[in-house]
């Protein structure tokens, strides 16, 4: 993973170093800001088996691809999403004005540059191959707007934001199904036949579905009224749609929430921080409204009940606790004596 920060005139030993960086990990390119000499721009990344994806945000800028590449980076192609800020990108003559959300396919063989006002930018790198064995005509695709359902949009750009976040930290197996996932939803970006558009909407679009529902799931652990119906509703696809990725994942939609309610409700008994809550209150933050109900699964899940685990905490919290001795408070000063005498 890389994570690099610049703020400063757009020239100069520090700028040099700063660009030198981006060209080494991402993109070689001169960074011209739109207002004024200075310039404020983040950049980070993350490798994912073939595939790599990077977000940049800072103050407007124009960016402009320079030198000519050698090597497989010739090869290389950026799949580029206008996240949260307008661009207007170039290349082969062709200049597209992309809204929020909208998407450009640049290739690193040719001169090509995009434009940013404030805000952020993702970007996919994908090796030439990979994609043509994906979407046979991307070619005509190059320095093209391209436009998504607001879906397909949403979980293309989940899945990268998911890429930086974990990436790192899983394995070379699981880093690869990562990058075909994100492959697969570039696939349907772009417009791909029947065969591959099928092959990909069950393997890539099916796993961004699935992230973004669990995802869902866990940021409305505590309503009481979470359900399949409801969260089906909110993601536009079927009831039996979800049961079917759970069991995939070899569980269900209720095991997924209840598994993860008592993990809540675990955490939350062991903070210090949570001490002052009654087990009803810490049952009820994690989505529970049947306290015996909250107690049984509790003790079958983790075979202790929910006052044992707190018992547990405190007592470990207490033995790891800094040993103090009392020191007697040093004695009044005689003024201070005197005047509360005289008072």
């Amino acid at each position: 993973m890389f994570h690099f920060r610049y703020a400063g005139q757009a020239a100069g030993p520090a700028y040099e170093q700063w660009r030198e960086e981006y060209a080494r990990q991402w993109l070689a390119a001169d960074f011209q800001p739109l207002d004024g000499d200075y310039l404020v721009n983040e950049f980070a990344g993350s490798e994912h088996s073939f595939l790599g994806v990077c977000t940049l945000r800072g103050t407007p800028v124009h960016t402009v691809r320079r030198g000519d590449v050698q090597g497989e980076a010739r090869d290389w192609l950026y799949f580029v999403v206008a996240a949260g800020a307008r661009l207007e990108a170039w290349q082969r003559g062709r200049s597209s004005d992309l809204g929020v959300g909208q998407m450009a396919l640049i290739s690193n063989r040719e001169p090509a540059w995009v434009r940013q006002t404030r805000g952020s930018r993702w970007s996919a790198r994908i090796p030439q191959k990979m994609l043509k064995d994906l979407c046979r005509n991307f070619e005509d695709k190059v320095a093209r707007p391209i436009t998504a359902n607001r879906e397909l949009t949403g979980l293309l750009l989940h899945q990268m934001e998911i890429a930086n976040r974990f990436g790192p930290k899983l394995g070379s197996a699981e880093n690869h199904a990562m990058a075909q996932h994100i492959l697969d939803l570039v696939g349907l970006c772009l417009g791909i036949d029947r065969d591959a558009a099928h092959a990909a909407e069950h393997r890539g679009l099916a796993a961004a579905r699935f992230d973004a529902i669990k995802a869902d799931i866990l940021h409305r652990l505590a309503a009481c009224d979470l359900s399949l119906a409801a969260v089906a509703s909110r993601h536009g696809v079927s009831a039996r749609y979800i049961q079917h990725l759970f069991e995939r994942a070899g569980t269900s939609f209720t095991r997924f929430v209840l598994d993860q309610r008592l993990h809540m409700a675990h955490r939350l008994l062991q903070d210090p921080s949570h001490r002052w809550r009654k087990v009803n209150d810490v049952a009820a933050a994690a989505g529970f409204a049947d306290i015996s109900y909250f107690n049984r699964a509790f003790k079958a899940r983790f075979a202790a009940t929910p006052r044992d685990v707190r018992r547990l905490a405190d007592r470990s919290a207490a033995q790891q606790a800094p040993e103090t001795c009392d020191v007697p408070a040093p004695p009044l000063q005689p003024e201070w004596r005197l005047r509360n005498s005289d008072c």
